[in-house]
């Protein structure tokens, strides 16, 4: 990404980056959900012709018709593609306004003129290649963009199973940061104490042999209650998440570090579920961002509690106002 380009330039490409692989996941649905993906593919558009014109200092009025973008942009750029993005706005306007489902051969139309077009404006205005654009730069918490960006190192070079681990951390590291301190069982996203290896009796297999059988059935079931309980409130889709899993390993912990098992299956992942992987990832991310206001809610009350803890009376309620409270 050019240095040169502002945080929030890089953002907003980010955004349109998002939109335009939204538009492809939903191109995979089954029809007519199908038939979203225009909006998507519209709105990354229009919100990528925003940003041009921003950068090249071109003022657009409000309430523009789509197709005059091309003609006020004309003097600073020559913007391509005006006529399959007219395709594009009539199945949008067609869809929206008169419940008409685009075929398979418009959406795929639709997709081959975005990857014309940004590929072809994005270097002229922002001098970076789209591909470069990374919606890392959209996921605000600290960790689970660090694992992201070391993933994607290793999905570079071709190793994608290793880059598959990485955004099992990742993800890891997502339900960790709502789920917050494992010895407090009031966090927002906790839904009870955490389970840990110490807790007695015992709970797992030790030297190859199982130990409380019933007791370890019953811890596993309330973890992974406790973990669905928290992506699900945190608006994480739980069918994509369950792809998500098959997909890459599972992370075991050691002394040496974390580890996996690569499968046959790990080794044959393609660069198109690498894809898919990732940005469930950084849109969990953000659907999930929608709760930090409570997080930090919670913490900002339990400070002032902590300032003075010995002031912390018990009352009783008492009913309407008036009434005696002892």
């Amino acid at each position: 990404m050019s240095a040169s380009l502002k945080p929030l330039t890089v953002q907003r490409l980010a955004y349109v980056r998002y939109l335009y692989q939204e538009g492809i996941e939903q191109s995979r649905q089954p029809s007519p959900l199908r038939a979203r993906a225009v909006t998507s593919f519209h709105d990354a558009v229009e919100n990528f012709i925003g940003l041009t014109a921003e950068q090249l200092g071109v003022e657009l009025k409000p309430r523009m018709e789509f197709l005059q973008y091309w003609e006020v942009l004309k003097p600073q750029l020559e913007l391509p593609g005006k006529t399959p993005m007219k395709r594009l706005n009539d199945a949008r306007i067609s869809l929206k306004h008169n419940g008409t489902f685009p075929s398979d051969h418009q959406i795929e139309q639709a997709r081959e003129a975005l990857v014309d077009f940004f590929s072809t404006v994005t270097p002229k205005v922002f001098g970076v290649d789209f591909d470069s654009v990374d919606m890392v730069d959209l996921v605000t918490q600290p960790e689970v963009a660090h694992y992201l960006r070391d993933a994607q190192t290793h999905a570079d070079i071709g190793d994608y199973s290793m880059a598959a681990a990485g955004l099992s951390l990742a993800l890891e590291a997502l339900l960790s940061f709502y789920r917050g301190s494992p010895y407090r069982d009031d966090e927002p996203f906790a839904f009870g104490p955490i389970l840990q290896a110490f807790d007695r009796p015992t709970i797992g297999f030790r030297d190859g042999e199982p130990r409380n059988g019933r007791i370890d059935k019953l811890g596993q079931i309330s973890e992974a209650l406790q973990n669905a309980l928290r992506t699900m409130s945190l608006g994480i889709d739980q069918p994509s998440l369950r792809r998500f899993q098959i997909l890459v390993p599972r992370i075991f912990r050691a002394n040496n570090g974390p580890r996996y098992v690569e499968g046959e299956a790990l080794r044959q992942l393609t660069v198109e579920e690498y894809d898919w992987a990732r940005h469930f990832v950084i849109e969990s991310a953000l659907r999930a961002e929608r709760s930090n206001d409570l997080i930090d809610l919670r913490k900002a009350k339990a400070a002032v509690n902590w300032e003075d803890p010995d002031n912390t009376p018990t009352r009783f309620w008492t009913g309407p106002a008036g009434s005696s409270d002892s």
